[in-house]
């Protein structure tokens, strides 16, 4: 679904929103192309960002694979750790193995914590053959701190990949970083396809026989309104999270532009309301930007990395 998008059309629209809107604690609207925020309000406020955090598992997991080899078609085993950390909407068991991409649907698309674990576990290992288990675990979250020193998110701290509270530490992020880390993934050619689908079969093996599994996506806005992604997260502290990318059309000045918005709520009371409401605002903003010449000052955009 594509939206033709005049500043005009939306005044009133925008109106009524920002009455309606008193969102999420923290939220943002930035335009992926250019990183330019377009709406926010506490976007550099700390926060746990819960199930979020996959979005960069899954990026450590993309990234090493491009830079070191592998493919998505490589199985992975399923240890008791990786089953201990919370959903395991697959069903594993200890032993079971999973093919890498059925783990980066399952992480994106149903949240499971079990893949994402198991991932890192896995990857750890690659990243330092000497460690394993848990240890490994810690490896691959060192890599994805990396990741986020990378981007330049400078309030982010994660604890764990799949984003579950911690015992005593707590990983940490705001919506700023974490619009920079969805812009980031976004730019990677294979990342969309692993969150933009409601529902997905996917296979696990058990001794050496496959088994069908169907997923269904937590992100209930997927296909209205332009959503296609990305991401859902809830715990105790965060509240309910949820990063949605929308793609349409802009149009200003007799031109037609496609462009992607990417909205993030942190601690809504319902995120999903939430994220329409923000994307109307900013599909308006953006028009209006555009017509204004769509300059972005240093400090109004987020696509900053470290060198």
């Amino acid at each position: 679904m594509k939206l033709v998008l005049m500043a005009a059309a939306f005044l009133g629209l925008v109106m009524a929103d920002s009455v309606e809107l008193s969102a999420a604690e923290s939220h943002l609207v930035v335009d992926h192309e250019s990183g330019h925020i377009l709406v926010a309000k506490g976007e550099d406020t700390p926060r746990q960002v819960a199930s979020l955090t996959k979005i960069a598992t899954v990026m450590v997991v993309l990234e090493w694979i491009a830079e070191n080899g592998g493919n998505v078609t490589d199985q992975i085993p399923v240890t008791k750790d990786a089953i201990s950390g919370g959903a395991n909407p697959l069903a594993v068991k200890e032993g079971d193995k999973l093919p890498l991409e059925t783990a980066l649907f399952a992480a994106m698309m149903a949240s499971d914590n079990t893949s994402a674990s198991a991932m890192a576990e896995a990857f750890g290992k690659k990243m330092n053959p000497a460690v394993s288990g848990l240890k490994a675990v810690a490896v691959f979250v060192e890599r994805m701190n990396l990741l986020a020193k990378d981007l330049a998110m400078e309030r982010t701290r994660f604890i764990n990949p799949h984003g579950l509270d911690g015992e005593e530490a707590q990983g940490v992020s705001t919506a700023s970083d974490m619009a920079r880390l969805a812009i980031h993934a976004y730019d990677h050619p294979e990342f969309g396809r692993f969150c933009r689908e409601k529902e997905k079969t996917v296979t696990v093996f058990r001794n050496g026989a496959a088994m069908e599994v169907r997923l269904i996506n937590t992100n209930e806005l997927l296909g209205s309104r332009g959503i296609d992604g990305t991401k859902t997260g809830t715990t105790r502290r965060s509240g309910e999270c949820l990063i949605a990318s929308a793609t349409g059309e802009s149009g200003v000045g007799g031109s037609i532009g496609n462009r992607r918005l990417i909205s993030v709520v942190l601690k809504s009371g319902d995120r999903f309301r939430d994220a329409v409401l923000l994307l109307n605002q900013g599909w308006a903003a953006c028009a209006s930007w555009l017509a204004e010449g769509g300059v972005s000052e240093t400090n109004d955009h987020l696509r900053k990395r470290v060198n």
